[in-house]
């Protein structure tokens, strides 16, 4: 696979690694951190639909599982050639989940302001929970749209990036190795600051479907730290 040098023809600088085909075990490395990612979203939305009543209980947790089963049947290791299978598969996971989370929500919303089988604390921990796995889904939701997704990224296709990251403007990319290339811990990092601040940070969405997705995982994030302050409020008072 070609390799990033130091400077491109008639000694012009090297177009950036982001650019190009990334290398096979950094491609795999990260396809390994979004599957981890998944099983822990799938755990934590179980435990939170039995913990909220969600009912049936196994259904969507179960949904999500076979399609990262099925997923793994269909991975393709050779990045030159995108398994379509495999990226459709995906992304029908990272809205199962999605779907779930608003699920969730919505429990947890009626358990906070009409009622609920769990205690004020249960509440509490419930919402951080669901705080914490709506980062991991919408990390996975940046991974997979950003430039047509892992696959596309990595074979170098001509799709722009969907979220830009400052070692891939021009007046920062000689700040960062010409190896670098975004991986999912990237887009968790995104993730995380979208939850926090509300708002992007150093990475910027560029699309519509970018700015959509933080400006939803934003409001969602917004909504439960409300309602958990609420929560403690009212714990506090006893």
């Amino acid at each position: 696979m070609p390799k990033a040098s130091e400077s491109g023809p008639a000694g012009k600088p090297a177009m950036p690694r982001w650019r190009q085909i990334v290398d096979l075990p950094g491609y795999i490395e990260s396809r390994g951190s979004a599957f981890l990612a998944a099983v822990t979203i799938i755990a934590g939305q179980a435990w939170l639909a039995n913990d909220l009543s969600l009912r049936p209980m196994w259904l969507l947790p179960a949904l999500s599982a076979l399609l990262l089963i099925v997923s793994l049947f269909v991975f393709e290791s050779d990045v030159e050639k995108p398994n379509a299978a495999m990226r459709w598969i995906s992304r029908a996971v990272v809205v199962v989940l999605a779907v779930a989370n608003m699920a969730l929500l919505g429990l947890l919303v009626r358990g906070i302001f009409v009622k609920s089988p769990l205690d004020p604390f249960g509440l509490l921990l419930a919402g951080l929970v669901l705080w914490t796995v709506n980062i991991a889904v919408f990390a996975l939701a940046y991974w997979e749209i950003d430039a047509g997704g892992p696959e596309d990224r990595a074979s170098s296709r001509d799709t722009l990036p969907d979220v830009v990251f400052p070692q891939q403007t021009a007046d920062q990319a000689t700040l960062a190795p010409a190896e670098w290339a975004p991986a999912f811990a990237d887009y968790l990092y995104v993730s995380l600051t979208a939850s926090t601040a509300f708002s992007p940070t150093d990475a910027m969405p560029y699309t519509r479907t970018a700015k959509l997705l933080m400006a939803v995982e934003s409001t969602i994030s917004f909504a439960i730290v409300i309602m958990l302050v609420a929560r403690a409020v009212n714990i506090a008072k006893g």
